[in-house]
């Protein structure tokens, strides 16, 4: 990966917001009112990063069937994390982060 593309991608991860988000999926993937709830957070918000962070290949999504009885039969879009998110962040610090000499 070429530097500058890494550094942008950092910069998109490290967004206080989007690196909250990638956090709680690292749990399993979440639905938008799940994500929303659990971070206390407006939808709206939630929604234009995830968006951000799934055009920058952060997160993946896919429709589901829910079988919850309030939302049962609705197809729910879940998110979860792709490798590209350890990857940049094991490349990031590899290439930037000094060791202490010891």
């Amino acid at each position: 990966m070429k530097e500058d593309e890494l550094i942008k991608d950092i910069h998109v991860l490290m967004h206080p917001l989007r690196f909250r988000i990638v956090q709680l999926l690292a749990g399993g993937q979440m639905h938008i009112n799940e994500i929303s709830n659990a971070l206390g957070e407006e939808r709206r918000l939630i929604s234009y990063h995830l968006l951000t962070l799934e055009e920058h290949g952060f997160l993946d999504s896919r429709y589901e069937i829910s079988r919850l009885p309030r939302s049962k039969g609705k197809a729910l879009r879940k998110y979860r994390i792709t490798n590209k998110v350890e990857e940049v962040i094991s490349e990031f610090k590899a290439r930037f982060i000094l060791t202490q000499p010891g």
